[in-house]
């Protein structure tokens, strides 16, 4: 049987305490940060209220051992009573994500149902909290443009990687190399994935590819960013990668109203608007030098 342990904390605890969970084998545990949602001139923008508290959620087999009990509650370092803990049907915790059919006959499952889709059509996802689930338009589309293309034997850079669910469908499609970057501290959830889905390990980068110029100092095949308009623009000034014209690149997570910024400077840097694919107001666009 398995456990979900709810307990309210302050974020900045959690934080902390996340990394020592991880140590002790409870991999599975979540929290969402609350956001204010506001627009500005690079569309949507999040603000986190970092200095009020949030629900931690974890889930474990064990919990009514006295021994797996104490070992929690002193990571924790709370009282018994301040928890919330229920008994969860493994089935229906498995089947939080609903599988995910993409246009081009592809399909994003979880572990526990892999079996049920043919091999070379499937992306096998188990999220750990990190963006990329394919639930977002801007990864859909995204993969929409790499399925449908053969990576064999291409070098490739995926930026802002997440889950690294755009890695993984690289590698499917026969990526020869892949190197993810990401601010946050992503390498276990994406080497995680990659075997799930039995393909090689990718390399993974954590750097902040705005403040820390030329970090990347190869040139790739393809290169994934998915990250937000003036972001993307930062990025690809920042790291100089508009000087790659050997490069094809896809670009999302850009909108309707600020997209033609990104597209003008690739124009400006000699590249073709090659695709366009639009999903609400979400804009996912393809550039290959003329």
């Amino acid at each position: 049987m398995m456990y979900e342990i709810t307990v309210r904390l302050p974020i900045k605890k959690i934080e902390r305490i996340i990394p020592h969970l991880y140590q002790k084998g409870y991999y599975q545990a979540f929290y969402e940060v609350p956001l204010d949602v506001v627009t500005d001139a690079n569309g949507y923008a999040f603000v986190e209220k970092r200095n009020e508290t949030t629900e931690l959620n974890i889930y474990i087999n064990d919990y009514i051992e006295a021994k797996e009990r104490g070992q929690l509650l002193e990571l924790l370092a709370i009282d018994e009573s301040s928890l919330l803990v229920k008994e969860v049907n493994e089935l229906n915790y498995q089947q939080t994500f609903d599988d995910i059919f993409l246009e081009n006959g592809w399909v994003i499952t979880t572990p526990d149902r892999r079996y049920h889709y043919d091999k070379e059509r499937r992306i096998v996802l188990d999220s750990q909290g990190n963006f990329g689930t394919g639930y977002h338009e801007t990864t859909r589309d995204c993969l929409h443009f790499i399925l449908n293309h053969d990576f064999t034997g291409f070098c490739v850079a995926d930026i802002g990687a997440g889950s690294g669910v755009l890695s993984v469908a690289a590698a499917l499609r026969g990526a020869d190399s892949i190197d993810t970057f990401d601010i946050q501290p992503v390498e276990r959830e994406i080497l995680y994935q990659c075997q799930l889905n039995d393909v090689k390990p990718v390399n993974v980068f954590q750097s902040d590819l705005i403040q820390n110029e030329n970090q990347i100092n190869k040139e790739y095949d393809w290169i994934f960013l998915n990250i937000g308009t003036q972001e993307n623009i930062d990025i690809l000034k920042a790291q100089g990668l508009l000087d790659c014209h050997g490069t094809t690149f896809i670009l999302s997570g850009m909108l309707e109203w600020n997209a033609q910024r990104v597209v003008n400077v690739f124009k400006k840097a000699g590249f073709l608007l090659e695709e366009r694919k639009q999903s609400n107001e979400w804009v996912t666009c393809l550039f290959k030098a003329k």
